[in-house]
């Protein structure tokens, strides 16, 4: 369903991903340069490693310090970024990529065709945990033509290839930081990108301050960016509603309406492809069983879990880990509510009698212990017995992400089908945690990125989404409504549904 929401000063338009708008400012003059924004959010910004980080505060970070070849435009198409312009051969197997010239990293060096060689040799190194790497697995080799030209050779067709570059951490790193110590990419930073880091205290905040020498020499118009980290989502919400912090990076669904509702804010609400799942580890009991799986499913009650978790913030989702905004998203048949037919197919599956399980859930953000705790209850009438263990989130991603056999995931929306699979359930995956392993899948995914025919490539991505479906590596209840929200002085704020880019250099605060 359409959103539409109108405030004073801005019109805000969200509808699909594809189709969602940035902000219409109706403030009288041009953008003001100068203030600091301050920004809250709830999670730990652990590293400032671009080629490795995943959280939820530290994508704003990177995406002020750093920039890519490319970027990922508000309505999910490819922007250039470091790289103006760019062409391909005939198959798409070849790419060269022209650099902007006079680009300078923060310490005043040059950006080279080195730096991006450098970079993305490192992404594709096997021995570098990069995020990118499965998502880039296609790049055969990088080299450089000359001093701002780099051409990319692929192991098979793939036009999809500038959007790949766009990946959230594939941003441009130096040759001296790419070859130094790794280690002091988690505390250091040296970017192209619009914000030059200034303090950096994972506990408390990192600020960041205007790059005087950045590409465009109109923008950042803020002098500087504060993130505050808030571990407790109360006094979040109080210090937003009092004014002490100009935007609230993500607003939690129980208090969305009551944020809307306040005088001088302006509440954002961007449907996503952006999802809880239930991780099943496939190479272990009970969840080895399919039916195991599919009793589970059918034990969930999709529209009540939108409206009880989510506080109608966000739409039933079926298992499929594509939603329908993606280009080749399938129609996914609704999974029934139907507790009787589990309960059957679980006694199928050798326990009659029922199951004890225990569900493992971080508590940051606090919707994952929300979802385990609906399942818990909704999941009881068929015989499914379970504990929720909440752990605090450093604990979790330490001891149970990626090791544990049943826990709550929780994932953002990515700019394509083959970043979306390469990213969890190929068998290589930077993040693969089901043991899933399917090779007929891994099949069709690397079929569907290696033909630039549109026929085949749907063909190749229904085949997968089918097997996902089939197979249920995971269990996704819902897809989630993005929500954020700004005092009504702040200008041009607004959130991509992929949830890693955030154009702050076009924010403003009016003031005058």
């Amino acid at each position: 369903m359409s959103v539409f929401m109108v405030k004073r000063r801005h019109v805000i338009m969200g509808m699909a991903a594809s189709t969602v708008m940035p902000r219409m400012s109706f403030a009288q003059g041009s953008p003001q340069r100068g203030g600091t924004l301050k920004i809250s959010h709830s999670n730990r910004i652990a590293t400032l490693n671009v080629l490795t980080n995943s959280g939820p505060a530290e994508y704003p970070v990177m995406d002020m310090v750093y920039s890519g070849l490319t970027r990922i435009g508000l309505g999910n198409t490819v922007l250039a970024d470091l790289a103006e312009s760019w062409d391909a051969n005939e198959d798409a197997t070849e790419f060269v990529f022209n650099l902007r010239p006079g680009v300078t990293f923060h310490d005043g060096t040059p950006l080279t065709s080195a730096d991006v060689v450098a970079t993305f040799e490192a992404i594709l190194d096997p021995d570098v945990p990069a995020s990118a790497g499965a998502t880039l697995g296609m790049v055969d080799s990088v080299e450089a033509l000359d001093y701002l030209r780099v051409k990319f050779t692929l192991n098979a067709p793939y036009a999809d290839l500038p959007t790949a570059t766009a990946h959230a951490n594939a941003r441009i790193l130096s040759v001296a930081a790419v070859t130094g110590d790794h280690a002091e990419l988690d505390t250091q930073v040296n970017g192209t990108g619009p914000f030059i880091l200034e303090d950096y205290d994972s506990a408390r905040i990192v600020r960041l301050v205007r790059n005087p020498n950045y590409y465009d020499p109109d923008k950042p118009y803020l002098d500087a960016v504060e993130m505050h980290l808030f571990p407790d989502l109360a006094a979040e919400t109080a210090n937003f509603l009092s004014g002490d912090v100009d935007v609230m990076l993500t607003v939690q669904q129980a208090d969305y309406a009551r944020i809307a509702e306040t005088p001088g804010v302006e509440a954002l609400r961007v449907p996503s492809g952006r999802y809880v799942n239930v991780v099943m580890r496939q190479d272990q009991p009970p969840f080895d069983d399919v039916r195991v799986r599919r009793a589970l499913a059918m034990s969930i009650d999709r529209e009540l879990i939108v409206e009880l978790v989510l506080e109608g913030l966000g739409r039933p989702a079926y298992d499929n880990i594509l939603s329908p905004e993606f280009r080749y998203a399938i129609d996914t048949p609704e999974v029934p509510y139907d507790p009787e037919a589990a309960r059957a197919l679980l006694a199928e599956a050798g326990y009659p009698d029922g199951i004890d399980l225990t569900l493992v859930a971080s508590n940051r953000p606090a919707i994952r212990g929300q979802v385990a705790i609906a399942i818990k209850q909704m999941a009881l009438a068929s015989g499914f017995n379970i504990d929720v263990e909440s752990m605090p989130h450093d604990t979790y991603l330490s001891n149970v992400w990626m090791q544990g056999n049943f826990y709550m995931g929780y994932w953002g929306m990515q700019p394509t089908e083959d970043a979306t699979f390469n990213l969890l359930l190929t068998s290589d995956a930077s993040y693969a945690d089901t043991a899933w392993n399917n090779a007929e899948f891994d099949e069709a995914v690397a079929a569907g990125r290696s033909t630039v025919d549109e026929e085949e490539r749907l063909a190749a991505y229904r085949t997968a989404q089918e097997l996902i479906l089939r197979d249920l590596p995971y269990l996704v209840p819902f897809f989630e409504d993005a929500l954020t929200a700004s005092r009504d002085d702040v200008e041009d704020w607004t959130i991509n549904p992929i949830n890693r880019y955030f154009y702050l250099e076009n924010v403003w605060l009016d003031r005058s």
